[in-house]
């Protein structure tokens, strides 16, 4: 038995089954989606999932015996079983689950937890949804074998009660879904599981997640973010589905309009902090956002995250079958985020509400603080970065990203692993960024680098910049701040002011004005704009050009400053006389980057960059 040292959940489990992502007034509804001709993909592919075989042989060898397919086959199996009450095939999902619990290994590194979490969340599901099929000892050996798997295989330990609500692998699969909804599944037997899980979501993460998505934007990027953010998502609607009560903090209604907002006019998303989404299938890198769309669609009605997610369907999101990083043929990989089930079970879970049309440029506060603005073809991000995110996050307090069509002004580098020395010496660093560096230094790194632990942590000591100023309308888009805090180690006072014009010039522009007090007047100070393409001088202007479009930049202030490309075969990802090649290669990794240098007591520097057509830049 667990003991909790939290306060009771404020919601508990009803007495009865099905409460498990749905209840008995969901069958009609989800009976009406696997029939309806709108869902035809999603029925294929789950009736082909129902005949799908479970051997538990795992679909390579490294990896054990996960095997994705299989793990959808036998929620499809249990799903079918309870939507036509069909004891015997009711029975067939029992005897798959217990099968794999009997036999299955994880070997996957870093994925274990997810793989044999996936597991317990399948045992979950079987539990609930066929528990009259169930005989009391096997109830006890499925509660024991799962707790089994999580207290050896487990990054949070069981009891849950390692890692952290604010970043890192606290906030993915092992509680938010997995044990979760284990808990949900075994409450009459055993209440203690989810009076500690319960207690430790409503305890902890709650109010962690006030502060998180405050601003409506994640400090992990894009990548990292929209993963957690669906993962938390999956809180608010087991929770929901159960009880008919929405938990979640309000801005986790509304953190998808920044996906859509970071949504370029390619359908790739703009590359922010560690970026995953290019080294997996093709259609992750063409729809990055679907999972996330799809499950804030279907815990908030809302009209534009319905159709967004729509537009970035793929069947292969539900069951893929692509080669790539991290989904490999047969579903060796995954962790069932998505599924035809999961889709079949949660689609029209809200009525549908006809949301607003969002503004082309919005601020997004605190934590993040940063004003992005989308027209359908150009996007343009300015950030402060009130408090730095660690784990997947950069140390990028102040940087902007120019995109038209193409990137022109970009974020340099490749996440090619966590621990390599290209994302620590280089991809994470001020350096990488269209950032400032003073005496050959970037920001300073929190707490050397920990993630924070408790909120009262990172709310005291990851404080980065303050957002000062900012302005939105339809012909100007300002943000300032104070990066002192960021740049403590080497100055006094550091502010950025950045100001997006969309109508001024050909194409737009932006203005970044910096102040900078350095400790040592002696130090250079480096004005840093990284770019895909090598660049050029002409006419006093620095010329970047890419395939359709070009930039511009202007040199206002100083008056003198020095200019240095470093960039080209061998210096890409230079730091200190240093090159720190990636292990895998991207579109987007960039040719290297100008620096633009001057010296004193105080420097000024105020850079014009304006966006053209490509004929017009040369």
């Amino acid at each position: 038995m667990l003991i909790s040292p939290y306060l009771m959940p404020e919601i508990l489990p009803p007495q009865e089954h099905p409460r498990v992502m749905l209840r008995k007034k969901d069958l009609e509804r989800i009976r009406e989606n696997l029939e309806g001709k709108s869902f035809s993909v999603t029925a294929d592919l789950f009736w082909d999932l129902c005949d799908f075989p479970v051997r538990c042989q795992g679909a390579t060898p490294k990896d054990g015996t996960y095997h994705l397919k299989e793990y959808l086959a036998v929620e499809a199996k249990a799903l079918r079983a309870l939507l036509y009450d069909e004891a015997g095939e009711g029975r067939d999902a029992v005897e798959a689950l217990l099968f794999l619990l009997r036999n299955s290994h994880f070997d996957g590194g870093i994925m274990t937890a997810r793989y044999s979490g996936h597991l317990i969340f399948l045992a979950a599901e079987v539990y609930d949804w066929c528990y009259r099929r169930i005989t009391e000892d096997e109830r006890k050996e499925i509660i024991a074998t799962c707790e089994g798997f999580a207290e050896r295989y487990f990054e949070m330990g069981y009891p849950p009660e390692k890692q952290s609500a604010i970043s890192g692998h606290g906030n993915e699969a092992q509680l938010l879904r997995d044990l979760l909804a284990f808990s949900i599944a075994v409450y009459d037997e055993r209440p203690d599981i989810y009076h500690f899980c319960g207690g430790r979501l409503f305890s902890e993460y709650l109010p962690a997640y006030e502060q998180v998505f405050a601003g409506g934007f994640h400090p992990q990027g894009p990548c990292y973010g929209a993963y957690r953010y669906s993962f938390a998502l999956w809180f608010g609607l087991l929770i929901f589905a159960m009880s008919g009560e929405k938990v979640l903090p309000t801005p986790l209604e509304t953190f998808s309009d920044s996906l859509l907002y970071l949504t370029r006019w390619d359908g790739e998303a703009l590359r922010l902090g560690d970026d995953y989404n290019e080294k997996k299938a093709l259609y992750t890198k063409k729809n990055p956002f679907f999972v996330p769309l799809f499950l804030s669609a279907a815990y908030t009605g809302q009209s534009r995250y319905v159709d967004a997610a729509q537009r970035q369907f793929c069947k292969e999101y539900l069951v893929p079958m692509h080669f790539g990083s991290d989904y490999y043929k047969e579903g060796a990989y995954g962790e069932g985020m998505i599924s035809p089930s999961v889709y079949l079970i949660w689609d029209r879970l809200q009525p549908l509400t006809q949301s607003s049309s969002l503004p082309k440029g919005r601020f997004f506060g605190w934590p993040v603080g940063c004003t992005l603005y989308n027209d359908g073809e150009r996007l343009i991000l300015m950030k402060i970065g009130n408090l730095w995110g660690a784990n997947h996050d950069h140390l990028d307090t102040g940087c902007f990203q120019i995109y038209d069509k193409e990137i022109l002004a970009s974020d340099s580098g490749v996440y090619d692993s966590y621990g390599t020395d290209h994302r620590k010496r280089y991809l994470i660093q001020t350096l990488a960024h269209n950032c400032l560096l003073v005496d050959g230094k970037g920001t300073r790194f929190p707490q050397e680098k920990r993630e924070p632990k408790t909120l009262d942590c990172w709310l005291s000591e990851y404080g980065m910049a303050k957002v000062t100023y900012h302005r939105e309308d339809s012909g100007r888009y300002e943000i300032e701040g104070n990066l002192s805090e960021a740049y403590s180690e080497t100055c006094s006072l550091v502010t950025r002011r950045m100001c997006w014009e969309p109508d001024r010039g050909e194409r737009g522009l932006l203005t970044v004005r910096d102040t900078v007090f350095p400790k040592d007047s002696n130090a250079p100070v480096t004005f840093l704009l990284h770019c895909q393409d090598k660049p050029r001088c002409c006419e006093g202007e620095i010329l970047i050009e890419g395939k359709c479009r070009g930039l511009r930049c202007r040199i206002k202030t100083p008056s003198d400053p020095k200019i240095t490309f470093v960039g080209g075969e061998g210096h890409r990802f230079e730091s200190e006389g240093v090159n720190y090649e990636p292990r895998v290669h991207s579109s987007e990794e960039g040719w290297g980057r100008v620096e633009i240098t001057t010296q004193g007591e105080e420097v000024r520097f105020c850079v014009e960059m304006e966006i053209v057509k490509k004929e017009k830049s040369v």
